[in-house]
């Protein structure tokens, strides 16, 4: 099992940034590995509002972006 964390972000992640976004080709994760809690915890933090990003780093990783609307640990 590896752990994740999620992090919506709000506009630009900012250049310090860590982390790969969800819907990237680089991602570690894909979306259809996320289980129905998480995705309904991204749907109520509005990840599909526009400027919204999601960010996948190590779990215990901080993504040191700006504007972190909300973050989620996720095992897979």
């Amino acid at each position: 099992m590896t752990v994740y964390t999620l992090s919506i972000i709000e506009g630009e992640a900012g250049r310090d940034a860590v982390g790969t976004e969800l819907f990237s080709a680089g991602c570690p994760i894909h979306f259809s590995q996320l289980d129905p809690f998480t995705l309904t915890w991204l749907s109520e933090n509005g990840y599909e509002e526009p400027n919204r990003h999601v960010l996948v780093t190590p779990a215990g990783r901080e993504p040191a972006a700006l504007n972190v609307v909300a973050s989620r640990e996720v095992d897979l």
